[in-house]
C-alpha cells in the first residue's frame, strides 16, 4: 500500500455498491468515455465510485477492487503549459490509495509504490487506457518518453510569459505558496503532465497536508526565452538560476508579499544540474534545480530544502514490512524504498520556517543526492 495516504475510507465498502452523498444520480453509462464518466460521477458529489477500464495487472495484492473511489477534493491549484487548469483530488486505485489529476482533456491516477510511481492515464481524443508504471532505477527511461511522445508534441507550445497571479484569480484568505516549475527545453520530449503526475501529484497531496494554513499553487511554465534554456552541468548553476530567477521576476513584476504571497521556483532538468548530482536548492531561499534522472522524489527532497528542511532531520522508517527512506535522505540505498514523506521533523522545521517567513538564501545545499540514487 502507498505510504503517503494512510486515512481509512470510512465508505468504502458501500461506495462500491453505490454509496452517495444523499442525492440519487444516474449512474455513467458504460458506453461513455471514461474522462466524461469521471466527470459526471464527479458532478454528481463526493465521495464516489467511478467505475473506469484498468488492466487486471494493475491490482497488486489481494482485495483489490476494480474501479476508482473519489474520497475528497484536494484544495491545490494546478496551471500547466498548455494553459489548462488541474484539479486534484485524494482517492483509491484498484484498492491501493491514489491521487487524481484532472485538467483539459486528460485524466491521471498516481499511485506510489515502494519502488517507484505507477500512472494510469486516460485522454480525451483516445477509449485507450496509458500506462506508465516504472521504478526509480528507470525513471527517466526512453521507454517513458515514447509512451508520450505523441502529448509532447501536441504541447510545445512556447510560453508568452507569466500567468496572471493565481492567487488574485481565485482569493484565498490564506497565505499562498506557489510552487512554480520550469521545464528546461532538454525536456520537451516528456510528457508535461505526466511530469505532474510522476514527480509532484503524490508530493503536493501530502504538503497539502503538511501545510493546511496555506493554500498551494503548482504552476508549470516552458520554453520561456533566456530561461528554459539556460546553461547548466557545471558549478554555478544554481546560482545561474538564482540570477535568471531574480531577473525573471522583476521583470514581470511578479507580487511577492512575506507571509501573504510567497514563490519558490524550480529548474526541471534532464541531464545533471552538476557532475555528481541530481539536484541543488538553496536552504531556506527560493531557487532550486531538479533532475528527472533522480529518483521520484527529487522534487520533494529539493523544495524541501527551499523550506528549511535538512538532511541531518531525514530518517529511514522501519515500521513497516520494507524500511523507507524520507524525502531528505542524503544517500539512498538499494534495498530501502521510499516513504513518500517527510520526516516528523523536517515536517516541523517547514512550518516554523514559514511562520518565520524566513525568505533569504542562506547557502547550497553541500550534500546534494547522488546521480545514481541507491
Amino acid at each position: 500500500m502507498a505510504p503517503f495516504l494512510t486515512a481509512a475510507l470510512r465508505c468504502a465498502p458501500i461506495l462500491i455498491a453505490g454509496c452517495t452523498t444523499g442525492t440519487s444520480a444516474a449512474a455513467p453509462s458504460a458506453d461513455m468515455h471514461p474522462i466524461a464518466r469521471f466527470d459526471q460521477a464527479i458532478a454528481a458529489g463526493l465521495p464516489r465510485a467511478v467505475p473506469l477500464p484498468g488492466p487486471a495487472s494493475l491490482s497488486r495484492g489481494t482485495g483489490a477492487t476494480s474501479g476508482l473511489v473519489v474520497e475528497a477534493h484536494l484544495d491545490v491549484g494546478v496551471r500547466f503549459v498548455d494553459g489548462a487548469s488541474g484539479e486534484m483530488y485524494l482517492a483509491t486505485w484498484q484498492g491501493e490509495p491514489a491521487v487524481v489529476t484532472r485538467s483539459g482533456d486528460h485524466l491521471d491516477i498516481t499511485v506510489a509504490h515502494h519502488d517507484g510511481v505507477s500512472v494510469t492515464g486516460f485522454d480525451g481524443d483516445s477509449d485507450a487506457v496509458h500506462i506508465i508504471e516504472s521504478t526509480d532505477d528507470n525513471a527517466a527511461t526512453g521507454a517513458t518518453k515514447a509512451t508520450a511522445a505523441r502529448h509532447a508534441r501536441r504541447r510545445r507550445d512556447t510560453d508568452g510569459g507569466p500567468p496572471a497571479a493565481p492567487h488574485l484569480q481565485k482569493a484565498s484568505p490564506r497565505p499562498t505558496l506557489t510552487f512554480w516549475m520550469f521545464l528546461h527545453d532538454d525536456t520537451l520530449d516528456m510528457d508535461r503532465k505526466h511530469i505532474h503526475a510522476r514527480y509532484v501529484a503524490w508530493w503536493i497531496a501530502d504538503m497539502a497536508k503538511i501545510l493546511p494554513t496555506r493554500k498551494l499553487w503548482a504552476i508549470y511554465s516552458q520554453q520561456v526565452e533566456n530561461v528554459t534554456d539556460m546553461a547548466y552541468g557545471h558549478e554555478a548553476s544554481l546560482r545561474d538560476w538564482t540570477t535568471i530567477i531574480d531577473f525573471y521576476q522583476r521583470r514581470n513584476e511578479l507580487p511577492y508579499v512575506p507571509g501573504k504571497f510567497e514563490y519558490k521556483f524550480m529548474l526541471i532538468t534532464s541531464d545533471e544540474p552538476m557532475p555528481g548530482v541530481t539536484g541543488l536548492a538553496w536552504l531556506g531561499g527560493e531557487e532550486a534545480i531538479a533532475s528527472l534522472s533522480g529518483r521520484y522524489s527529487i522534487v520533494a527532497h529539493e523544495y524541501g530544502h527551499t523550506l528549511a528542511a535538512v538532511h541531518d532531520d531525514a530518517e529511514v522508517r522501519w515500521s513497516s514490512a520494507w524500511p523507507c527512506e524520507t524525502n531528505l535522505v542524503a544517500t539512498t540505498a538499494a534495498l530501502r524504498s521510499n516513504c513518500y514523506h517527510y520526516s516528523t521533523k523536517n515536517e516541523r522545521n517547514m512550518r516554523v520556517h514559514l511562520a518565520r517567513e524566513w525568505t533569504m538564501p542562506v547557502g547550497r545545499d553541500s550534500q546534494e543526492i547522488p546521480l545514481l540514487c541507491k
